[in-house]
C-alpha cells in the first residue's frame, strides 16, 4: 500500500487492519514498512514465558532486573 493510498483512504486502512489483514507501506516504489493488527492473546500459546515474566515475577516477590528476566525467558 503507498503513502498516497494511506492519505487518499486512512479509514479504510482502518478497517482492513481491524479485519487481521497486513500491509507492506511503499514510498516512491520502496518499502518502507509493515503494518500488521495487534496480537490476540488467544494467538499467544499457553506456555509462552514471554507473555508470563510478570506473572512470574509475583511469585517471586516483587520486580525483577534484566538478568532475572532473561534468565526465566532463556533459561540462561
Amino acid at each position: 500500500m503507498s503513502m498516497l493510498e494511506i492519505r487518499r483512504d486512512a479509514k479504510a486502512l482502518v478497517e482492513r487492519l481491524a479485519r487481521g489483514e497486513c500491509f507492506r507501506i511503499t514510498y516512491r516504489n520502496k518499502t518502507v514498512g509493515e503494518l500488521f493488527p495487534p496480537a490476540r492473546m488467544s494467538d499467544v500459546a499457553s506456555d509462552d514465558l514471554a507473555y508470563r515474566v510478570a506473572e512470574c515475577a509475583e511469585d517471586l516477590g516483587g520486580g525483577l532486573d534484566a538478568r532475572a528476566a532473561d534468565s526465566l525467558i532463556y533459561g540462561a
